[in-house]
């Protein structure tokens, strides 16, 4: 059994006044403190322009390339992760130039979580199209990796056509930075399992799949079954393991740290995500010092 690596998320929702969760400091401030503590990466969402109705259970976040450059800056090692970028929002070859872009900016510490997004009224305000999403994000994969490689693409059709084009520089990490997917649904495995390098569920109660539009989740024994299946899957096509970043079904205790990894890497999970929060940047760092202190050595 490997031990999860962590990933540390943003505790964001809970600040909808940036200025006022940092009190004077730079963002960037807690990225360091993240990385002083001991943690191997650390995470930022992507609503760009979220509905009104769904504030109240959502939040609002900062572009997660200009905030992950800054976390670049002020950092040495940690992995930078996007958790998650809605693959709709964005032309795929813009999006493979921000992601050539910061790999090289961060020497190669971007893992680029991407899904399929829900928020419909967030689609329309972006002039994106959300009925058919989900083969828009088979493709958009496909001319993500095509604008990566720094080759000439020429497509003549689909959703993403391209008369002879050519991006670079291309990413430090060849052929292109690690690609999680995100979501429960059976396309999202599948993605992960034919088109990236891993796979991100959620937990999630029943009562939130109304909002979210992916499937419920609600323990690790649930999960456990379909890492399974994914792995079988991914086997079968002759591939490396997938990579496994999972949140935390439940609360705990942070003295309790080291025995919940312990238990998360015996059901196949390679990288767990915590979410220290806190009303200021200040008492969210102190959390991540009181979790840091049980963090197995």
């Amino acid at each position: 059994m490997t031990r999860p690596r962590t990933l540390v998320l943003l505790p964001f929702g809970a600040a909808p006044d940036p200025a006022a969760w940092c009190e004077g400091r730079p963002l960037a401030a807690w990225a360091a403190a993240v990385e002083a503590a001991g943690f191997d990466a650390v995470a930022v969402t992507d609503h760009p322009f979220p509905s009104d109705e769904w504030l109240p259970t959502g939040h609002h976040a900062f572009d997660p390339f200009v905030l992950l450059t800054a976390f670049a800056g002020a950092t040495e090692r940690l992995r930078l992760v996007t958790d998650i970028i809605v693959a709709g929002y964005r032309n795929p070859y813009l999006l493979a130039k921000s992601v050539a872009s910061l790999d090289v900016i961060s020497d190669g510490r971007l893992v680029l979580g991407m899904a399929v997004g829900y928020q419909q009224a967030e689609f329309a305000a972006l002039g994106a199209s959300y009925g058919d999403r989900g083969r828009r994000f088979d493709a958009a994969l496909d001319a993500l990796y095509a604008a990566l490689s720094g080759e000439s693409v020429e497509v003549s059709d689909g959703y993403f056509p391209a008369p002879g084009n050519t991006a670079l520089p291309r990413p430090v990490q060849l052929p292109h930075p690690p690609v999680w997917i995100g979501g429960n649904s059976d396309a999202a495995i599948r993605r992960a399992v034919h088109q990236a390098d891993g796979w991100m569920p959620f937990p999630q109660p029943e009562a939130r799949v109304a909002i979210s539009g992916s499937p419920a989740l609600g323990s690790l024994e649930q999960l456990v079954e379909r890492i399974e299946d994914a792995q079988a899957q991914r086997a079968a096509l002759g591939r490396p393991p997938l990579e496994v970043c999972s949140g935390i079904f439940g609360r705990f205790d942070d003295v309790d740290l080291a025995d919940v990894l312990d238990e998360y890497g015996r059901a196949g999970v390679s990288w767990v995500t915590l979410t220290p929060g806190g009303a200021t940047m200040a008492e969210s760092i102190g959390r991540l010092e009181s979790l840091a202190s049980h963090l197995p050595a």
